[in-house]
């Protein structure tokens, strides 16, 4: 039984690969692709990416990500300089996150693998993280293994995801502090080796191209001063009231953090649902999110539950018409259902209109509410007991 598992499983995430594969050879990418490629394109040829030439493709602030990002990206080019290089990594990414949670989570077979054929083929992942060419699927790999490495015990392990994370794409700070407190409950003053390695990395990992690598950070928090929300940003919806002012950004996502470590603090919620829930507070209220950044926080918080074959119907459903809807608001109709472009659009808005901004909310809205409700009904979610008593199984 086990190996037909593992054969299923391999099977899958060979075909999810072929899938983005097709994928990649019939689109561009999207604006986010652009910026990586010309920023690492940059270092490639010796240049400072944060310090770009006035005139070039993309002004200065854009140049926003982690040195090591910048730099891993420039090693890929060096191989094969061409955008599609990138775009491989990102499917091969998907595909390793399709063999870790089906062949590695401590999750039932009956909850392994409807997620996997979700995440393998679901079209609103497809068209925000492939079509669109999103790193997100390194982040997601990465917030996998982190989750994984809390569930069965490795306290190394999710120090170094958190770590990696935070000097890839500055990720792993917003749970920093619940991951500290529960390392200290468990090990005491111990917590302070791994605590002393991560911050040796993270200074290390600002090493190259000093100190112009540093603007990175400010150039990161410009997205909260934004004057009015654009994309598919929740906050659209204080916009449309028009009661959104750009410090409420900010304030929220503090409030939403420090509410996420006192709940933890208070052992009111675990240590993963304290990472996953640090994740949102610190993306929620940013005013430019896209459908491709709601969807990075809202397949963590599915990770936490036990999706019943109605709950599955309605995720499949919600995310199919989120897909078609990103399409529209974003590149136009699909050439298929040309002959409706209009309704379509008057249906699914534009990219940067409340209409948008709903369509790709209502996943992320549909799933907080299956998690809230769980948790309602029960101390923890079904998924997560089960992924602790499972690992406790293994383990004795």
């Amino acid at each position: 039984m086990i190996a037909r598992q593992r054969a299923i499983v391999i099977a899958i995430a060979i075909l999810a690969l072929a899938t983005r594969i097709l994928l990649i050879a019939h689109s561009h990418g999207g604006q986010d692709l652009q910026v990586y490629t010309y920023f690492s394109r940059l270092a490639l040829h010796g240049h400072n990416p944060f310090t770009p030439p006035s005139g070039g493709l993309f002004a200065a602030y854009h140049s926003n990500s982690p040195p090591i990002e910048v730099a891993v990206y420039a090693g890929l080019l060096a191989i094969h300089d061409s955008p599609t290089t990138l775009r491989v990594l990102f499917a091969l990414a998907d595909a390793a996150t399709v063999l870790l949670i089906g062949l590695c989570f401590p999750r039932p077979w009956r909850w392994r693998l409807p997620w996997v054929v979700f995440f393998a083929f679901n079209p609103f992942v497809l068209v925000s993280w492939t079509t669109f060419a999103e790193d997100k699927t390194l982040l997601f790999l990465g917030i996998c293994l982190w989750i994984l490495a809390l569930e069965r015990g490795r306290e190394w392990g999710a120090w170094i995801t958190a770590t990696a994370l935070t000097v890839f794409k500055f990720l792993g700070a917003f749970a920093l502090p619940a991951l500290a407190l529960d390392t200290y409950r468990k090990r005491h003053w111990w917590v302070l080796a791994p605590a002393a390695v991560f911050v040796l990395a993270f200074l290390l990992s600002n090493v190259p191209w000093f100190p112009h690598s540093l603007a990175a950070f400010s150039r990161r928090n410009q997205r909260l001063d934004l004057g009015y929300p654009i994309h598919a940003s929740p906050m659209l919806v204080l916009a449309s009231l028009h009661i959104y002012a750009p410090v409420e950004a900010t304030l929220l996502t503090i409030v939403a953090i420090v509410a996420v470590l006192v709940a933890f603090f208070a052992r009111r919620i675990e240590m993963r649902e304290a990472l996953v829930m640090s994740l949102v507070a610190g993306y929620l209220f940013l005013p430019d999110d896209a459908f491709d950044r709601l969807l990075l926080i809202t397949l963590p918080v599915m990770l936490l539950l036990e999706l019943s074959l109605a709950r599955w119907v309605a995720v499949w459903a919600i995310s199919s018409v989120a897909a078609l809807g990103a399409v529209v608001a974003t590149r136009g109709a699909p050439h298929a259902l040309a002959g409706i472009r209009g309704p379509l659009r008057s249906l699914f808005g534009h990219d940067g209109t409340l209409r948008h901004a709903l369509w790709m909310i209502l996943l992320t809205v549909s799933v907080f509410a299956m998690y809230a409700y769980d948790r309602r009904r029960a101390r923890a979610p079904i998924a997560i007991a089960s992924a602790r008593s499972n690992a406790a199984t293994m383990a004795s």
